[in-house]
């Protein structure tokens, strides 16, 4: 008789695929329980989980362009031309003075980040990123088609 197929061995098998069933079924009980109390409002805050993988993942997604600089100068011309595509793209979701939508006004999640005070200050090359290719799955497209370098 081979060593795992005797009476014991069935009842232990049956034992561990009973556990088993048990902890998927505990896991899929959690994870119901916590969809239907999640907020799923737009207007709701993000939790300090889902703010720090979105701002690594969007990090580490951007460090190869970490190292691009900016080649227009800052004169009267360019900076003029700067505030006029802001306005014509980005004022809508970014406000004004680029601290955000207003309060009354469309509410984005996640959030729109405040252009004023970023939490993690990003290099030009990787705002240049941002623009050109956008973020998925937020509301910030990409403009590499409608703009040029």
């Amino acid at each position: 008789m081979p060593c795992c197929a005797g009476p014991g061995a069935k009842r232990l098998k049956k034992t561990y695929a009973a556990a088993g069933l048990a902890v998927i079924a505990l896991i899929l009980v959690f994870a119901v329980v916590s969809f239907l109390r999640e907020n799923w409002a737009a207007d709701g805050e993000p939790g300090g989980v889902e703010r720090w993988l979105a701002r690594t993942f969007l990090l580490r997604s951007r460090s190869e362009s970490a190292e691009l600089r900016n080649p227009l100068t800052s004169d009267e011309a360019t900076l003029a031309a700067g505030q006029a595509l802001y306005e014509k793209h980005c004022l809508f979701c970014h406000g004004a003075d680029g601290g955000g939508p207003p309060a009354n006004n469309m509410q984005f999640y996640p959030p729109v980040p405040s252009l004023k005070s970023p939490p993690d200050p990003l290099s030009e090359g990787q705002i240049f990123s941002i623009v050109e290719r956008g973020i998925r799955y937020t509301a910030m497209p990409g403009f590499s088609k409608a703009l040029n370098e």
